[in-house]
C-alpha cells in the first residue's frame, strides 16, 4: 500500500475511531471520499492540505466556503483526475463554482447535475468526457458559464439550453456534436461568447434568432457543417467583435447589413463557398482589424471603402476570382501588417504607396496578372519578412532596394519576364531562407557574395539565361536544403565545394553546359533525394562511393558523355524510383547488385550506351517498375529474367543482341515488335523460329557433304591463285592511289543536315558500332559540331563500271532521351512544390499533359492561352466553370475529321483529364492509362464495322472513365457534343 493510501486511511480510521475529537462535516467526508478513488495516483500530493482533522474543508486547497461555512467553489484544474465525474460533489446544494478541467475526466456528464440548481459556473473542458450533453442543464438557472469544449461529447445541442436565460459563455468547441444549432438559442439574451466549432457533425444554417442575441461578442462556428447564408439579421449584434465560420458550407453573399455590426473587429469566414461582390459597407467598420476571406468564389473588384478601416491589420482575399487593380484608397492603411492577395484575377501595377506601409510583414500578390516593374518603394518596408509575386506578367529589373528589408526571410518572383542580374546586396540579407526566382529572363552570373547569405535553406533559380561558372562560394551554405539552377547556361565544371551542402535533398543542374566530372565530394550528400545533371557535357566515370547516398530517390545523368561502368555500390540506394544514365558512354556489363535497387517503381533508363553482357538475374526482383528502357547497347542473352514483371507498362530492349524466346507472357505478346528491333538472334514469333529450326536441320547434312567436297576443290584453287596474284601484286601497288580517288561514298539524309561526308567516314569504326542488322551496321558518330548521330553502313554490292566503296545512310537521331518525369515546368505534376517524393502518379500527370497538347494543339504554356495560364487551368476553365463543349478546346485542325474520330477524342480527353488529376492518389496508374487507349480504340474500331442494321455501335463517350481504379472526378468534364448525338 503506498503512503498516500496509508494516510488517507489513517486518517479516516481517526475520524471513525474518535467521533469526539474530530468534527469534519458531511461535505468536507464527501470530499475526503472522493480522494480516495485515485489515492495511489501522483496527483494526490497535490490535496495534501486537505486534513480530516479540520471542522469543515473551506481552508483547504482548491475549495472556497460561503458565509455560513459551506462549499461554494471547486476548482481543480490541470490535475490528473483519471476517474469518472466526481458524483460526490452533486450533494453540494450551495455550490455556485465547479471546475474540473484538464483532468483526464472520462464517462458521461450524469443527469443529476441539473439538482446543483446554485451553480454559476460549470467548467468540465479539456477531458475525455463521452456520451450527451444531459437536457437537464437547462434546469441551472443560475447559470452564467457553460464550458464543455475540447471532450468526445456526441448528439445534439439540447434545445433546453434555451433555458439558462442568464448564460454569458456557452462554449462546446472541439467535440462530436452534430445536428442543427437549435432555434431556442435566441432565447439566451445575455449570451456574449458562443463557440461550438470543431464539430464537423454540426450542420444546417445559422439560426436567424440568434440576432436575438443582442450582448453576442463572439460568434465562433468553424470547422463545422454549417451552410446556407450569413443572416441578414447580422447587422442586429451591435456588440460583436468576433465573426468566426471558416472551413465551413456558406453559401450566398456577405450581406450588407453586416455594415452595421460597427463593433466588429474580426471577421474570418474563409474556406467557405461564399459567392457576390465583396460588400462596400466593409468600409463602415472603424474597428475591423482582421478580415479573412480567402477561398471562396467572391468576385469583382476590392472594394475602395475599405480605406476607411483604419485599423485593419490584415486582409486576406487569396484564393477568389476577384479583377481589377488595387484600390488607391488603402494608402491609408497605415497599421497594415499582412497584405495577402494571391490567386486571383487582379491587374494592373504593383502601387508603389505600398512602400508607405511601415508595419507590413507579409506581401503575397501571386498568381495574379500585375504588370510593371516591382516598386523600388518596396524596400522602404523594415518589417517585411516575405513577399511572393511569382505567376504574374511583371517586367524589368529586381530592384536592389529590395535589400534594405532586414527581415527579409523568403523572396519568390518566380515565372514573371524579369531580366537583369540578380542583385548582389540579396546576399547580404542575413535571415534569407527561401530565395525563387525560377522561370524568368535573368541574365549574367551569380555573384560571389552568395556565400555570404548563410541562411539560405532554398535557391530556385532554375529556367533562366543565368551564365558563366556556379561560383564555389555556394559551398558555404551549410543550411541548403534546394539547389536548383537548371535550364540556364552555366559552363565550367561543377565546383566540389558544393559537397559541403551536407543538408542538400535537391540538387538540379540538368540541361546546362556544364563540363567536368561528377565532384567525388557528392558522396557526403547524405540527405539527397534528388540528384539531376542530364543534358550537360559532363564526362568521366561515375563516382564509386555513389551509394553512400542512401536517400536518393531520383537519380538522372542522362545526355552526357559520362563513361566507365555502373558502379556496384550504386545498389545500396534501396529509396531509388527512378534511375536514368541513358545517352552516355557506360560501358561494361549491367551489375548483379543494381537488382536490389527493389523501389524503382518509376523509371529505369539505360539506353544508348555501351553496355554488355546478359540482363543480371536480380531483374526480376523489380515487381514495381513501370518503365524500363535498355535499347540501343550491346547486350546479349535471354529476356526470360523479364517475364515476371507484372507492373511494366513500357519495355524497349531494341538493338542489342538478345537471343532466345520471349518470354510467354500477356505482356510481352502485346508488345509491338518495334520494341524488339535490331536483335537478329531474338524469336519473336515462336511458330517461325520453330519452323526455320526443323529446315535448318534438314539441310546440316547435305550441307556438310557439300562442305568437305568444296574444301577439296577450293585448297587446290586457292594455291592457284596465289600463284597468280604473287605475279600481280608489284603492279597493283602502283594503281592503288589512283583508284582511290575513283572510290565514291553515297549518302542519303533523312533530315536536315550539317556536316559532310568525310565527317563520318573517318569515323566508321568498330568501338563505335551499336548494332547490326539484315541490311548493314549502325555507327555512333559525334560530327565536329558535337551534334551525335546514327549512321547505317550497308552491304556493299556491285554496280556499274565505278566501282563504289560502300553505300551508307545517315540519320541524325536524338541519342539522348530526356526524362520524361522531370521535363520542363511545363510537364510537371504539382506535388513537386512541396514534397520530394516522386511516384508513378508523377509520370502519369506528364503524359496527361502531352495528351492536352496533341489535342488542343498548344503547348503547356502556350501563348495564345488566355490570361497566360498552364494548360491544365485552361481546359479546367474552359469546360468546368464556363460549360462550354468539349470541342472548343479541341484543335481546329481536328475538328475536320469524321464523327467517330472527333468522339474517340472525346474519350482520350477524359483520359487526359483523369490523368492530370491535382491529387496524385486519384491519378490512374500507367498500365490503366494504356488499358483505357486500347479500350477506346478497340470500341471506335467496333464502332466502324458495319452491323446487321447497316448502323454503326455508338461508344458510351464515358467509357475511358469507368475504371475501379481510380475517382471519376473528370466525368462531368467530357460531355458529348450536340451535334455528334
Amino acid at each position: 500500500m503506498s503512503c498516500n493510501a496509508i494516510t488517507i486511511f489513517l486518517l479516516l480510521l481517526n475520524i471513525s475511531l474518535f467521533p469526539a475529537i474530530s468534527a469534519l462535516n458531511q461535505e468536507g467526508l464527501s470530499l475526503l471520499s472522493w480522494l480516495s478513488t485515485f489515492d495511489s495516483s501522483p496527483s494526490a500530493t497535490f490535496f495534501a492540505s486537505w486534513d480530516p482533522t479540520n471542522q469543515n474543508p473551506c481552508q483547504w486547497d482548491h475549495i472556497r466556503c460561503n458565509n455560513n461555512g459551506f462549499v461554494s467553489e471547486i476548482t481543480i484544474s490541470s490535475i490528473s483526475l483519471g476517474n469518472n465525474f466526481p458524483t460526490q460533489f452533486l450533494t453540494f446544494h450551495f455550490l455556485t463554482t465547479l471546475v474540473l478541467s484538464n483532468g483526464n475526466l472520462t464517462g458521461e456528464i450524469p443527469f443529476s447535475i441539473g439538482n446543483l440548481s446554485s451553480l454559476t459556473t460549470l467548467d468540465l473542458s479539456f477531458n475525455s468526457l463521452t456520451g450527451r450533453i444531459p437536457p437537464e442543464i437547462g434546469k441551472l438557472s443560475q447559470l452564467q458559464v457553460l464550458s464543455l469544449s475540447s471532450n468526445s461529447l456526441q448528439g445534439g445541442i439540447p434545445a433546453e439550453i434555451g433555458n439558462c436565460s442568464r448564460l454569458q459563455q456557452l462554449e462546446l468547441f472541439d467535440n462530436m456534436l452534430s445536428g442543427r444549432i437549435p432555434a431556442e438559442i435566441g432565447k439566451i439574451w445575455a449570451l456574449e461568447i458562443f463557440r461550438a466549432g470543431g464539430n464537423p457533425g454540426i450542420h444546417g444554417e445559422i439560426p436567424m434568432q440568434i440576432s436575438q442575441c443582442k450582448e453576442l461578442v463572439f460568434l465562433g462556428l468553424a470547422d463545422t457543417g454549417i451552410s446556407g447564408q450569413i443572416p441578414f439579421s447580422i447587422g442586429e449584434l451591435k456588440n460583436l467583435k468576433t465573426l468566426s465560420v471558416y472551413t465551413a458550407n456558406l453559401t450566398g453573399e456577405i450581406p450588407p447589413g453586416i455594415g452595421n455590426c460597427t463593433a466588429l473587429e474580426n471577421l474570418f469566414v474563409y474556406e467557405n463557398q461564399i459567392s457576390g461582390v465583396i460588400p462596400s459597407e466593409l468600409g463602415l467598420l472603424g474597428n475591423l482589424k482582421k478580415v479573412l476571406l480567402w477561398q471562396n468564389k467572391l468576385s469583382g473588384r476590392i472594394p475602395g471603402s475599405l480605406g476607411n478601416c483604419l485599423g485593419l491589420t490584415v486582409i486576406d482575399f487569396s484564393l477568389n476570382s476577384l479583377t481589377g487593380s488595387i484600390p488607391p484608397s488603402l494608402a491609408s492603411l497605415g497599421a497594415l501588417e499582412e497584405l495577402l492577395l494571391s490567386d486571383n484575377n487582379l491587374s494592373g501595377e504593383i502601387p508603389p504607396f505600398i512602400g508607405s506601409f511601415s508595419r507590413l510583414k507579409q506581401l503575397e500578390l501571386d498568381n495574379n496578372r500585375f504588370s510593371g516593374e516591382i516598386p523600388p518603394s518596396i524596400g522602404e518596408l523594415n518589417e517585411l519578412s516575405l513577399f511572393f509575386a511569382w505567376q504574374n506578367q511583371l517586367q524589368g529589373i529586381i530592384p536592389s532596394e529590395l535589400a534594405n528589408c532586414k527581415n527579409l526571410q523568403a523572396i519568390d518572383l518566380s515565372h514573371n519576364s524579369l531580366t537583369g542580374s540578380v542583385p548582389k546586396s540579396l546576399f547580404d540579407l542575413k535571415n534569407l531562407t527561401k530565395l525563387l526566382l525560377l522561370s524568368n529572363k535573368l541574365s549574367g552570373g551569380i555573384p560571389a557574395a552568395i556565400g555570404n547569405c548563410t541562411s539560405l535553406t532554398r535557391l530556385r533559380m532554375g529556367s533562366n539565361m543565368l551564365s558563366r561558372q556556379i561560383p564555389s562560394e555556394i559551398g558555404l551554405l551549410k543550411n541548403l536544403s534546394f539547389l536548383e539552377l537548371s535550364e540556364n547556361q552555366f559552363t565550367g565544371e561543377i565546383p566540389p565545394e558544393i559537397g559541403n551542402c551536407t543538408q542538400l535533398e535537391m540538387l538540379d543542374l540538368r540541361d546546362n553546359k556544364l563540363q567536368g566530372m561528377i565532384p567525388t565530394t557528392f558522396q557526403s550528400l547524405v540527405e539527397l533525394n534528388v540528384l539531376d545533371v542530364s543534358m550537360n557535357r559532363i564526362s568521366g566515370t561515375i563516382p564509386q562511393d555513389f551509394g553512400k547516398l542512401k536517400s536518393l530517390n531520383k537519380l538522372v545523368m542522362s545526355g552526357n558523355y559520362i563513361t566507365g561502368s555502373i558502379p556496384k555500390s550504386l545498389g545500396l540506394c534501396k529509396d531509388l524510383q527512378l534511375l536514368d544514365m541513358s545517352s552516355n558512354r557506360i560501358s561494361g556489363s549491367i551489375p548483379d547488385e543494381i537488382g536490389e535497387l527493389q523501389g524503382l517503381d518509376i523509371l529505369m533508363n539505360l539506353s544508348w550506351n555501351f553496355l554488355s553482357g546478359p540482363i543480371p538475374q536480380g531483374f526480376a526482383s523489380f515487381s514495381k517498375l513501370a518503365n524500363l528502357d535498355l535499347s540501343h547497347n550491346m547486350l546479349t542473352g535471354s529476356l526470360n529474367v523479364l517475364g515476371n514483371l507484372d507492373n511494366l507498362a513500357s519495355l524497349n530492349v531494341s538493338y542489342n543482341n538478345f537471343s532466345g524466346f520471349l518470354p510467354d507472357t500477356k505482356f510481352f505478346h502485346d508488345l509491338p515488335p518495334t520494341v524488339f528491333l535490331g536483335n537478329p538472334e531474338l524469336c519473336i514469333n515462336k511458330s517461325e523460329c520453330k519452323l526455320s529450326e526443323s529446315l535448318h536441320r534438314k539441310r546440316s547434312t547435305r550441307n556438310l557433304v557439300i562442305r568437305v567436297v568444296l574444301s577439296i576443290t577450293l585448297t587446290m584453287i586457292i594455291v592457284t591463285i596465289g600463284v597468280i596474284l604473287l605475279i600481280r601484286a608489284q603492279g597493283s601497288n602502283f594503281r592503288r592511289d589512283d583508284e582511290e580517288q575513283c572510290l565514291e561514298w553515297k549518302i542519303t539524309p533523312f533530315q536536315k543536315i550539317n556536316f559532310s561526308v568525310n565527317d563520318i567516314v573517318t569515323k566508321l569504326l568498330d568501338s563505335n558500332i551499336v548494332g547490326k542488322g539484315g541490311s548493314g551496321v549502325v555507327y555512333r558518330v559525334e560530327t565536329p559540331m558535337r551534334q551525335v548521330i546514327a549512321v547505317k553502313k550497308l552491304w556493299p554490292k556491285k554496280t556499274g563500271e565505278v566501282p563504289e566503296r560502300d553505300w551508307f545512310s545517315a540519320e541524325v537521331a536524338t541519342l539522348g532521351v530526356s526524362n520524361s518525369v522531370a521535363g520542363s515546368y511545363g510537364y510537371i505534376a504539382p506535388e513537386y512544390g512541396y514534397s520530394l517524393k516522386i511516384t508513378e502518379k508523377s509520370d502519369v500527370y506528364s503524359y496527361g499533359i502531352v495528351l492536352l497538347e496533341v489535342l488542343t494543339g498548344m503547348e503547356p504554356t502556350d501563348r495564345r492561352i488566355p490570361d497566360g495560364v498552364h494548360i491544365v487551368s485552361w481546359v479546367n476553365r474552359e469546360l468546368r466553370e464556363k460549360r462550354r463543349e468539349f470541342t472548343s478546346i479541341l484543335d481546329q485542325q481536328l475538328l475536320q475529321r469524321s464523327g467517330t474520330q472527333i468522339q474517340e477524342m472525346l474519350q482520350v480527353l477524359g483520359v487526359a483529364l483523369l490523368c492530370v488529376n491535382p491529387c496524385p492518389e486519384e491519378r490512374p496508374t500507367m498500365k490503366d492509362v494504356t488499358a483505357m487507349l486500347k479500350e477506346i480504340k478497340h470500341e471506335n474500331e467496333e464502332f466502324e464495322k458495319p452491323h446487321s442494321n447497316g448502323k454503326g455501335l455508338l461508344p458510351n463517350p464515358k467509357a475511358a472513365v469507368h475504371c475501379s481504379s481510380f475517382s471519376r472526378s473528370s466525368e462531368p468534364l467530357i460531355r458529348s457534343p450536340s451535334n455528334l448525338s
